[in-house]
């Protein structure tokens, strides 16, 4: 028997007994409201209402994963669809409980809750009246109505119940959100956002290379290797104070005091490294590389002169992103001096290797063999920080400790084969990996966390969860899927039971979003063809001390006036001129308009454009127009308002 015909058995049976599978599963088969059955009521309920089947085989087959219970859905999908809308919306509707249901249905608060008796008349016209709309309403009466004529009080207990969980719930999650936000105030932005954003820094400062940005900015002397303290003292320099330190934490994965060229921009240290490796071969060092590219023999090589060398040279890697890492200064040309650190630098191995996806199939079933799954394995030898990703020094140590010693480089490259300079558990078990990703969202968007989404499931506080404990949690909080497969991924040390250990490091994976979004705007970086924005003040600096002086365009923010990601057109005008592209959010919207702009030259508070103007204290202000307004009234004796940049406001 398969489970369509088992569904249908044993609806038609149900059918045919209680009048609606609904009613059968309120009344008879789950009465206390535990989303499940066990094996023994179940057989026991069939067995005395005479089922003419074999119950066994009937109830093995419902019960397909072997969890011992079986649900609703396994029984009925639509019904239980039915259901758990309705008791979501009676919650919603009803947050005081039967009584109060009871009383707003009949309409009578003077009578008392024992005494009320809602016909199906009341019942429709209440659930039509609070927007109900997913109809069968005559159906759900029926299937909670004992007598199938009244409702009463009794009928109606299961909402009490359901609204105790929904405030356990919402409980844990305002408990949740408390310890985030108490997390936040001490790290001022996501360490991977801010990593995120110093690289567009670096590539609006440096012409959209971030190898130009590492020679110009963050090394001397053409390292190819940056130490802890030289990277603090480079951004003290640049003059970015944005968590530093939780800056070289997320580039210094693996502790080691150095960062290499690699772990800032993987792509153009790849291509920087091939390119290397092809004319060391060809030419043996960097004096003898640039004379064969300088074809003019003028000592400088422009772009095009560059490209055309290659060709010549039979390199099919041309990608102008090599002439960018070259071109130092960002002159759009190269000389020597800008090719020497060529010779001493030595690439990683990995930026030499081709995938090798023999190896990589080889390495994650030696993983599965030596620790009994994927995720066992990724947690206790390759993600030991739970942070769900795991960086190349990582990696190579994991090999080491395995015993894996075919191909590292071409397994690294295999497996990290969209180059973000890490990889995670997708790309070793990538089922398993969305299994707990799509638990993890659940567990954050109802719970607030997945400690406190445990703290909830674990009702007896034995600290443990056993196969039926969790699945009637998260079938009664609404958490659908195949439950057993996603326990045995969670339960990784065979004793049956679930921690809190085995959980909570879901809540300490990273969103991958940000270097995701950050690594595909690199390929694309339409900031390449912009010229280096020259070094000059800090970015607010003379204007934010300008005393309590507040921004015109700050001001219309405030008012609610200006929408922020509304641009002004004399801000988009003046923005054009400077050739400066505001950077968008991560949902695409724009960031506030006092932010947008880089200010420069110390005389941008002079600029000829309304938005920059400040408002003094004191209140007011005139624009050009109404100034020249009120001094032809006066005959012209009134001195103009005093407001910076007031009287160079072009005409819009």
């Amino acid at each position: 028997m398969d489970l369509a015909t088992a569904q249908k058995v044993l609806q038609e049976f149900l059918i045919r007994q209680e009048g609606s599978t609904l009613r059968a599963w309120i009344h008879k088969l789950d009465p206390d409201h535990e989303h499940r059955i066990t094996e023994m009521y179940f057989l026991r309920y069939l067995r005395e209402n005479q089922f003419p089947f074999d119950a066994n085989q009937l109830y093995h087959t419902l019960d397909s994963d072997g969890s011992g219970e079986v649900t609703f859905e396994e029984i009925d999908p639509a019904g239980d669809e039915l259901w758990e809308r309705f008791r979501a919306w009676a919650c919603e509707q009803y947050p005081q409980g039967a009584e109060d249901c009871l009383q707003r249905m009949s309409r009578q608060n003077e009578l008392k809750v024992d005494d009320i008796k809602i016909d199906l008349f009341h019942f429709e016209a209440d659930l039509v009246e609070k927007h109900w709309t997913t109809g069968q309403e005559e159906s759900l009466f029926k299937a909670l109505s004992a007598s199938q004529e009244r409702l009463v009080i009794g009928d109606m207990r299961w909402l009490n119940l359901e609204l105790r969980r929904l405030k356990k719930k919402l409980k844990a999650k305002e408990q949740a959100n408390l310890e985030t936000r108490a997390l936040a105030k001490k790290q001022s932005k996501d360490p991977r956002e801010n990593l995120a954003d110093f690289k567009r820094f670096l590539r609006q400062k440096h012409g959209g290379s971030l190898i130009r940005a590492w020679r110009m900015s963050l090394t001397e002397g053409d390292a190819m290797l940056l130490h802890k303290g030289a990277f603090f003292k480079a951004c003290v320099n640049i003059k970015w104070r944005t968590d530093v330190k939780g800056l070289w934490e997320q580039l210094d994965r693996d502790n080691s005091g150095t960062i290499g060229i690699e772990e800032l921009d993987f792509r153009a240290a790849e291509e920087l490294a091939l390119f290397r490796q092809f004319v060391i071969n060809k030419f043996q060092n960097a004096t003898q590389t640039f004379a064969a590219l300088d074809l003019d023999g003028n000592k400088n090589v422009s772009e095009g002169e560059f490209m055309q060398a290659l060709k010549e040279f039979g390199y099919e890697n041309r990608d102008r992103i090599i002439f960018q890492a070259l071109d130092k200064h960002g002159k759009k040309k190269i000389n020597l001096e800008d090719m020497t650190f060529l010779d001493h630098w030595k690439p990683m191995e990995y930026l030499l290797a081709s995938a090798n996806q023999e190896a990589a199939n080889a390495f994650k079933n030696k993983l599965r063999t030596r620790f009994g799954s994927y995720l066992r394995g990724w947690k206790l030898l390759l993600d030991v920080d739970g942070s769900n990703t795991c960086n190349w020094e990582e990696f190579r140590q994991a090999c080491k400790r395995l015993g894996f010693k075919q191909d590292v480089a071409g397994c690294w490259r295999a497996l990290d084969s969209t180059m973000s300079g890490t990889i995670s558990l997708s790309n070793i078990d990538p089922a398993s990996s969305s299994i707990l990703q799509d638990f993890r969202t659940w567990a954050k968007r109802e719970f607030g966390s997945v400690k406190s989404m445990f703290s909830v499931f674990d009702e007896d506080n034995s600290k443990s969860l056993s196969l039926k404990e969790f699945k009637r949690s998260c079938r009664i909080y609404g958490f659908c899927g195949h439950l057993k497969s996603l326990f045995n991924i969670l339960e990784s040390t065979g004793s049956g039971g679930l921690t809190m250990d085995e959980v909570v490091f879901l809540d300490r994976w990273a969103n991958q979003t940000v270097e995701i979004m950050d690594d595909c705007n690199s390929k694309n970086d339409t900031m390449t063809h912009l010229p280096s924005i020259p070094d000059g003040p800090e970015p607010g600096g003379e204007i934010a001390n300008l005393g309590g002086a507040k921004c015109v365009a700050q001001s219309l923010e405030e008012a609610g006036i200006w929408k922020e990601g509304d641009l002004h057109p004399a801000f988009k005008s003046w923005a054009n001129r400077r050739r400066r592209r505001p950077v968008k959010k991560q949902d695409g919207s724009l960031p506030a308009l006092a932010s947008q702009v880089d200010l420069g030259a110390e005389c941008l508070a002079r600029r000829p454009i309304l938005l920059l103007a400040y408002v003094p204290e004191e209140g007011k202000f005139r624009t050009r127009v109404s100034g020249a307004k009120a001094r032809a009234s006066k005959g012209g004796n009134e001195r103009r308002s005093e407001v910076p940049g007031a009287e160079e406001v072009p005409a819009a």
